[in-house]
């Protein structure tokens, strides 16, 4: 009896851990490598995003990817760092500022929390900052920034073939992604905010689920996607 016990015991709590690793907080796996830039061939429309606090997301979602050629004409933000940058608009008349304005007149303030006019002309003036630094270090991470969150990369998700998804506008890294492009910086640095399930082999997320190291599992995807691209 005592034998079967145990037995039971590890099996429900090796079920649970599998049932409940889908929901486990994407800040617990979230990782992130350099990269090619030419390696980012897509990116999901919002309507597609899954739950944004997991990591391990199931469904289709990855089917409804984009090239990545067609996100000016998705992303007001991506768009107007090109109308800034290399159409050499005046940051005022971007279609972002336009829309930050309007959000500054109808709610009092940004969805990025500038409270008025000032506060917002400073952050498209930092953009210039970003753009000098970019063309003078290249694409220097967080972390050789000495930056707090050292997360706020590119931020990406991963298919079922380990195709590399630029997320739209969410998770960070939209205006330096652009401005790589222009400047045709190549090394870049990605922050991998979720993954899709079919991308993990079933046999190894059991072993790494029995030892509880999150550190491992965050290593085996990194080996992982560097195979896939």
């Amino acid at each position: 009896m005592v034998f079967l016990s145990k037995i039971t015991f590890f099996f429900t709590r090796f079920i649970n851990k599998v049932f409940f690793f889908k929901n486990i907080n994407s800040e617990n796996l979230i990782f992130n490598m350099k990269i090619d830039l030419d390696k980012i061939n897509f990116f999901l429309e919002k309507k597609y995003f899954k739950n944004h606090k997991f990591f391990l997301w199931d469904g289709d979602w990855d089917k409804k990817k984009r090239n990545i050629n067609e996100y000016e004409n998705f992303n007001i933000n991506y768009n107007s760092v090109f109308q800034i940058f290399q159409q050499k608009k005046d940051f005022r008349v971007s279609s972002e500022y336009k829309q930050k304005l309007k959000e500054l007149s109808d709610h009092g303030k940004t969805s990025r929390g500038h409270k008025n006019v000032e506060e917002l002309n400073q952050y498209f003036e930092s953009l210039f900052e970003l753009n000098s630094s970019l063309k003078e270090h290249g694409y220097r991470n967080q972390s050789e920034l000495n930056k707090k969150d050292t997360n706020d990369e590119i931020g990406v998700i991963i298919g079922r073939h380990g195709e590399i998804i630029k997320l739209d506008d969410k998770f960070g890294g939209t205006h330096r992604f652009a401005l790589c492009k222009i400047l045709n910086i190549k090394e870049i640095t990605i922050s991998v905010k979720a993954i899709h399930t079919k991308f993990i082999d079933k046999k190894k997320l059991k072993e790494l689920l029995i030892n509880d190291n999150f550190q491992n599992i965050r290593r085996y995807l990194k080996e992982e996607l560097h195979k896939k691209i």
